[in-house]
């Protein structure tokens, strides 16, 4: 049985391209309602894919402070020196960060429970596969996989890994994955029905918000610096991956 979260997932993501391709079905809010003096929305494209789920992103003006990403859970605040600034980076950023800490983990756990052993793990910015384990036990992963719920990120990693058993896709392979991920096959359709929405590119587009009681007009304190997507190690130049998968 499918898990709830990856369900979910795809609805919203399904709902976020329709509205994408039906743009005279959703439209915008009506000239009546914006002449209220209601406050607006946050920008249409203003959201996040993390996690196999949709945030607001909230662009803050800083110019005094460093410019940063901090998520509370709800929301992805964005602090910026300038208008001219680039949302989409420091989000970008922040999202390669996190797959650099979270993925690495997660494989540690993982190879524990199948009970194998991996020799570096590499997270790049793949365009044309997920991730792949080459013949010396080196792991790559893109970064975007964190922008997957939860269980397919793990069937990604169990994938892998087992490949540290058999270098190939034959029965006995996914019979292994199969022992540690029931919900394979469920999983791979998921990745095959929304890889448009992993593969894309952050897009945001600065909008100041109206000032509030409750409205941060500063960074917090456990805004983390971000490295540059560009920062991380570069895959060895001789090992070519054994396994890719689109």
């Amino acid at each position: 049985m499918a898990d709830t979260q990856s369900v979910i997932s795809d609805v919203k993501l399904f709902i976020e391209r329709l509205k994408k391709e039906l743009p005279e079905v959703f439209g915008k809010p009506d000239a009546a309602a914006a002449s209220s003096g209601a406050p607006e929305t946050p920008a249409e494209g203003n959201k996040v894919l993390y996690n196999g789920d949709l945030f607001e992103a909230r662009m803050y003006l800083t110019p005094d402070q460093e410019e940063g990403v901090a998520f509370d859970g709800t929301v992805f605040h964005v602090y910026l020196q300038s208008k001219e600034s680039d949302p989409a980076a420091l989000v970008t950023a922040w999202l390669r960060a996190k797959a650099n800490e979270t993925l690495k983990a997660k494989t540690k756990e993982w190879a524990d429970k199948i009970g194998v052993e991996f020799n570096n793990i590499v997270i790049k910015d793949q365009r044309t596969c997920w991730a792949s384990c080459s013949g010396k036990k080196n792991i790559n992963y893109s970064y975007r996989i964190v922008k997957m719920p939860l269980a397919v990120q793990d069937y990604l990693m169990v994938h892998e890994l087992c490949h540290l058993v058999h270098m190939n896709h034959g029965q006995e392979y996914w019979e292994l994955v199969a022992q540690f991920c029931p919900d394979y096959k469920h999983h791979r359709r998921w990745l095959n029905d929304n890889k448009g929405s992993i593969f894309a590119d952050v897009e945001l587009t600065y909008r100041e918000e109206p000032e509030t009681d409750e409205t941060q007009t500063s960074a917090p304190d456990e805004t983390a610096n971000i490295p540059s997507p560009a920062d991380g190690p570069a895959a060895p130049a001789d090992d070519a991956p054994a396994d890719s998968h689109e």
